[in-house]
């Protein structure tokens, strides 16, 4: 029994090496030896200030077997909030009412699509050995951006911490020749997913725009000294950007001129009193009493009317000239 159970077990033995030199021959693989996650980012998105974070991404690929090329081709994975308006962009997300886009680019200037999304185009680098030659081992860095969208591309940006962790999903093809991640890979050697995460802290801030000065162009002097007490009337604006859903408040002062609690624009030696209005203009608008309201979505302007009035009917007409005072309007939030 013994002699006739040995040529089997040896025939056995040497069908397994020959199937494992086989399969371990065609072995291609790359993966990521390095990731890095882009720090703490301040992003003070209503002065539309610049805000990027950089970054890279290190990969090894080697094979069993002598090869050319490797192209790799990464998209960003990005799910439920953090999907942005684009193929392209990406949401980080303070809470569900809150949301920060961002685009990722690589050295060439590519930018980074979402897996997924329906875009082929998208960014990556190739492996290759210089001169034309074959290795069977081969390492490459990619150096990533990752840059804020401007202002106008933003909407529900609150003031706070925001932080998301995405993935990044690399495909790579072995002697790719022409493939290009901007055609899109039609074929893979294969994928690796790797993890990375950005932290962006988003100051609470306002700032004043579109302001328009008040202007009661001509008028004649018994004309505006008769004129009803709402007859002389011109209208400025204060417009305010801010955070979103931030509270503030703003207040006039009475100007250079004022007597007794009354404004007054002056020529020469000669005065002529007038009000300021809020919107509506039923609401003074002074120091004591100021405007309140909350920012919307950091694309837009919250735009406040200046109603300013002449005080009349004046007992005596004022004199000929131009008139004039200057406010100092302050927004606190």
């Amino acid at each position: 029994m013994t002699a006739l159970l040995r040529p089997l077990l040896l025939a056995l033995s040497a069908a397994i090496v020959l199937l494992f030199a086989s399969a371990g021959a065609q072995a291609q693989t790359c993966t990521v030896t390095n990731i890095s996650n882009f720090g703490t980012t301040t992003v003070d998105i209503v002065p539309n200030a610049s805000a990027t974070a950089t970054g890279q991404v290190s990969y090894n690929c080697s094979g069993r077997t002598a090869f050319t090329d490797v192209r790799l081709c990464a998209y960003i994975r990005a799910t439920g909030n953090q999907v942005g308006p684009s193929d392209y962009a990406f949401y980080q997300t303070r809470d569900t009412d809150s949301r920060l886009a961002w685009q990722m680019t690589e050295q060439f200037n590519r930018r980074y699509a979402r897996d997924g999304g329906g875009s082929q185009s998208t960014g990556g680098i190739k492996l290759y050995v210089v001169g034309g030659g074959t290795t069977t081992n081969i390492n490459g860095t990619n150096t990533l951006t990752l840059s804020y969208l401007d202002r106008q591309q933003q909407d529900r940006v609150r003031p706070g911490t925001y932080t998301d962790t995405y993935q990044l999903i690399t495909k790579y093809l072995f002697n790719a020749g022409n493939a290009s991640c901007e055609a899109g890979l039609t074929s893979t050697t294969g994928t690796i997913t790797t993890s990375f995460t950005v932290t962006s802290i988003v100051p609470k801030n306002c700032q004043f725009e579109n302001f328009q000065n008040v202007d009661f162009g001509n008028w004649g002097s018994v004309t505006a000294a008769q004129a009803s007490s709402t007859g002389v009337r011109a209208f400025g604006n204060v417009g305010m950007r801010c955070t979103y859903q931030t509270p503030y408040s703003i207040t006039v002062d009475n100007g250079q001129n004022v007597n007794a609690g009354t404004r007054r624009m002056k020529n020469g030696t000669n005065f002529l009193p007038y009000q300021l209005f809020q919107p509506g203009c039923n609401s003074a608008w002074t120091t004591a009493s100021p405007l309140a309201s909350t920012g919307t979505i950091v694309s837009a302007i919250n735009n406040h009317q200046v109603c300013a009035q002449l005080t009349t009917p004046i007992a005596v007409a004022p004199a000929a000239g131009t008139y004039t005072d200057l406010v100092i309007v302050t927004a606190t939030f």
